[in-house]
């Protein structure tokens, strides 16, 4: 039996996306577990890293995730030598947060297990149809407001 399949929602599109969300997401943190990171950090350093040294504020906006909830991010990340605050040198109250040496090797060998867990996961679907299901994603993804801010 296939998860979920049982339910009288089965037929929905939203219900399947978020049981498809959760497979991803086991996937992910099985992936990543060996690099003793989790998706969340995975997300921050990513985003850290595209966002050229942000401010904490910037990467809590930027997620979604409650400013409170970032520091204990940050503060786990920067314990763990992957990432360093640094003062903004242009407004001296505020840190930018961005990956040490160490951080952006395990950024790379994050992004190369991910791509291979991705690899895997989707191998059901022909290329064509991997295709069309990022590019249905992104646009719904485009077109819908942030959600409200997670704890």
């Amino acid at each position: 039996m296939v998860l979920g399949s049982g339910s009288s929602l089965w037929n929905n599109p939203g219900y399947r996306l978020i049981k498809l969300g959760e497979l991803v997401m086991f996937a992910i943190e099985q992936a990543l577990a060996p690099l003793e990171v989790t998706p969340r950090q995975f997300n921050v350093l990513a985003t850290a890293a595209a966002l050229d040294s942000p401010s904490q504020q910037e990467l809590s906006r930027a997620l979604g995730i409650d400013p409170n909830v970032m520091v204990g991010l940050i503060d786990d990340l920067e314990r763990s030598g992957i990432v360093e605050r640094r003062r903004n040198p242009e407004d001296r109250r505020r840190y930018m947060v961005a990956l040490t040496p160490h951080g952006k090797e395990l950024l790379n060998s994050c992004i190369a297990v991910m791509h291979e867990t991705e690899k895997r996961f989707f191998a059901p679907l022909a290329d064509d149809e991997v295709a069309a299901l990022n590019d249905a994603a992104g646009r719904l993804l485009t077109a819908h407001p942030r959600p409200p801010k997670r704890h």
